[in-house]
């Protein structure tokens, strides 16, 4: 089941820089210059990722003018409520963590809740597909031991360690102690 995804900035969203914007550039996003900026404490904007009949651009409304940009034109946008959204194959995906790799995820309807009945679609409920990027501007890939190992192919010590440090543990578990992703932790360690 599809859902159209319209990200309503208020003003008692705030984002961590308190701005949103459009990155259209992977540099943009580096240097911080945003496009269609606005301030969260004061400004409302509107943002449509337009996914419901799977269009290839977003829509921004900013000084009350509609704008239409194309997803593969854009490196992505924040909202207040939101990380980073970057695009690929008109697809948004969440950054959910910068380190040896970029982690991002993507929300997708997952199987049916106990006792579904067909007449009522909402006993579905979604979940987190992940991603992975070397660079923050590179193709994202699904988080898998196999991706990873194709990864990092020229070095055999993370290859030889993924299986074992991996073989209980899912690859996208999140490590509440140390704050950050098992598998950026165990490449962090596995570095040095």
């Amino acid at each position: 089941m599809k859902t159209i995804l319209l990200i309503f900035i208020s003003s008692l969203a705030v984002a961590q820089n308190g701005k949103s914007g459009v990155y259209i550039t992977f540099n943009d996003y580096l240097s911080n210059k945003l496009t269609y900026e606005i301030n969260c404490k004061t400004d409302k904007e509107t943002f449509s990722l337009n996914e419901f009949l799977n269009e290839n651009h977003i829509t921004v409304i900013h000084n009350k003018q509609r704008v239409k940009l194309c997803k593969d034109s854009i490196y992505g946008f924040v909202s207040c409520n939101d990380p980073l959204i970057r695009f690929q194959e008109k697809t948004h995906f969440y950054l959910a963590e910068k380190g040896k790799l970029w982690i991002f995820y993507k929300i997708v309807d997952a199987f049916p809740k106990k006792e579904y009945k067909p007449e009522n679609p909402y006993h579905y409920y979604t979940a987190k597909e992940y991603y992975y990027s070397l660079v923050g501007d590179g193709k994202l890939i699904a988080l898998t031991i196999e991706n990873l190992k194709l990864s990092f192919s020229n070095s055999p010590k993370i290859n030889s360690n993924l299986d074992i440090k991996f073989k209980n543990e899912n690859i996208a578990d999140y490590d509440s102690i140390h704050k950050v992703f098992k598998v950026n932790y165990f490449l962090e360690n596995s570095a040095k």
